[in-house]
């Protein structure tokens, strides 16, 4: 590990195991690095987990499963690809992936912000408890299912069963979308939609225009579902 400029460190990850990385990565935060720079991640998995410092950590180069999972405060930027389950578990802070990114991204977040320049897998976002899930690309199969609060904002398509079973939260989409999921409906963009969407598109350098999304939202008829109302579950489905 070897200091590079006033508050900034760089760490070259060749021959050290994931646990050793991590350590000198919260080593160098609580020593008051303002940047951290990771030099050869070579797609380890589970780097940048667990993060409590407001840093930023930079990894010149791809990134395994699990990229800045339960985060809490500070900044992850992966430049390059990231494997499944990246941000996942998320407090607070945000990540960034300059790439495309695997499936799961952003699962079970509870606050703070993904953002993929690229595409995402299938399952982005799913069991969303808040913040955002920015996909500048697009996103596979099943992602929002079980939302329960957050965004999801797809700048380009989304695949099957979008939304599924969703209990709260909004998804936005901007291009095509194969079909939505059980209990997912269509919903009016209001003035409220459109800030917000701008907001982040103009944050992340996304040229669309913000009425062009699509506005998805949760049907609410398997809220309190019973078995005894068999005909609302297949009406929902």
């Amino acid at each position: 590990m070897a200091a590079v400029a006033a508050r900034q460190v760089e760490i070259d990850c060749a021959g050290r195991s994931t646990r050793e990385i991590n350590q000198q990565i919260r080593r160098a935060a609580s020593e008051g690095a303002a940047e951290i720079v990771l030099l050869h991640p070579a797609g380890r998995h589970n780097l940048c987990v667990a993060l409590f410092d407001p840093v930023t950590v930079r990894l010149r180069g791809d990134a395994g499963w699990y990229c800045g999972g339960m985060l809490d405060g500070g900044t992850v930027v992966v430049e390059g690809n990231a494997g499944w389950g990246v941000a996942e578990n998320t407090m607070s802070g945000r990540v960034e992936v300059v790439g495309n990114v695997g499936t799961g991204a952003g699962a079970t977040m509870h606050g703070g912000e993904l953002y993929v320049s690229g595409d995402a897998g299938s399952r982005a976002a799913i069991s969303l408890k808040g913040g955002a899930v920015v996909v500048g690309g697009s996103v596979g199969y099943m992602s929002g299912f079980m939302m329960q609060r957050g965004s999801l904002v797809v700048c380009g398509d989304a695949g099957e069963a979008l939304g599924d079973s969703m209990y709260e939260g909004t998804i936005y989409v901007a291009g095509e979308v194969a079909s939505l999921g059980a209990d997912a409906v269509d919903a009016e963009a209001g003035d409220d939609d459109l800030e917000f969407l701008r907001g982040e598109l103009e944050r992340h350098g996304v040229d669309h225009d913000p009425s062009s999304f699509r506005k998805i939202v949760s049907g609410r008829k398997l809220w309190n579902f019973s078995k005894k109302e068999f005909e609302v579950w297949k009406t929902a489905m």
